[in-house]
């Protein structure tokens, strides 16, 4: 296999393991509610039926997965922002830039996250590819390394995402709704597959350690398995030891 066929494979794999489900179902379809459906007649229909859909979707995946969908999460973060803007915006025209805020409160969600053993990231990628791998290198500290590096990216990113789009709409609103789009769900997927890709590449570069780690890891399970003490069973049931026992007092006895 050449190195064009072996790329293009990894680049198949990659794409194979992306949580394609929860991001259509709980990012594009609700995105794409809030960017169609708003005839000028009624400008927020398109919001209402994103917030009905995703209500919806978070009550039903808590019931039947008792998980919450990450994207459904952030959505509803960037749903809510919409409207709580649209409103407070005939108040004061400052208002009008709270919709940018909402790649901002979601850039700290994820920085948040690193205070947490598992961050935030690690339940956005999907479940399959965390216990996957968890199975394979979680005994290494550069299993948990690798995703604390895609959380901060991720993080960066939509506080970034947040100052330009408030920059933006500052010059100009439409240029700043442009930008915004293009940071939407197109991007998303840009991250989702650079977050599937970058724990092999950094797994991949510091793989001699990791394999030390796993292996005195192992070991260490394997002593420990050894050295607790072995309580050796009886061959006989305590029940039937009694009555030997009272047969021979009779046999005594006679």
């Amino acid at each position: 296999m050449n190195d064009r066929e072996s790329t293009w494979s990894i680049i198949k794999l990659n794409l194979s393991r992306m949580p394609w489900r929860d991001f259509v179902l709980g990012m594009l379809v609700p995105l794409l509610l809030l960017q169609l459906v708003s005839p000028p007649s009624f400008p927020l229909l398109g919001v209402y039926c994103s917030l009905a859909w995703l209500v919806i979707l978070i009550v039903t995946s808590a019931i039947l997965t008792r998980t919450l969908n990450v994207f459904s999460i952030i959505t509803l973060v960037v749903t809510v922002t919409m409207v709580a803007g649209h409103y407070l915006a005939r108040m004061h025209p400052a208002f009008a830039l709270i919709p940018s805020l909402d790649a901002s409160i979601i850039g700290l969600m994820f920085v948040g996250s690193m205070l947490r053993p598992r961050p935030f990231i690690m339940s956005l990628v999907g479940k399959e590819t965390i216990e996957r791998t968890e199975a394979k290198f979680g005994k290494s500290k550069f299993f948990y390394k690798a995703w604390f590096d895609i959380n901060i990216m991720w993080g960066m990113f939509y506080m970034i995402q947040g100052v330009t789009i408030s920059y933006a709409m500052i010059l100009n609103m439409e240029l700043g709704n442009i930008i915004s789009l293009l940071f939407s769900w197109p991007s998303v997927l840009v991250l989702l597959y650079i977050s599937v890709d970058y724990p092999r590449l950094y797994w991949k570069k510091h793989w001699e350690k990791m394999k030390e780690e796993i292996e005195a890891a192992e070991l260490y399970e394997k002593n420990r398995q050894a050295s607790k003490p072995v309580i050796p069973a009886s061959n006989s049931h305590p029940s039937r030891n009694l009555g030997t026992n009272q047969t021979l007092l009779a046999e005594n006895e006679l």
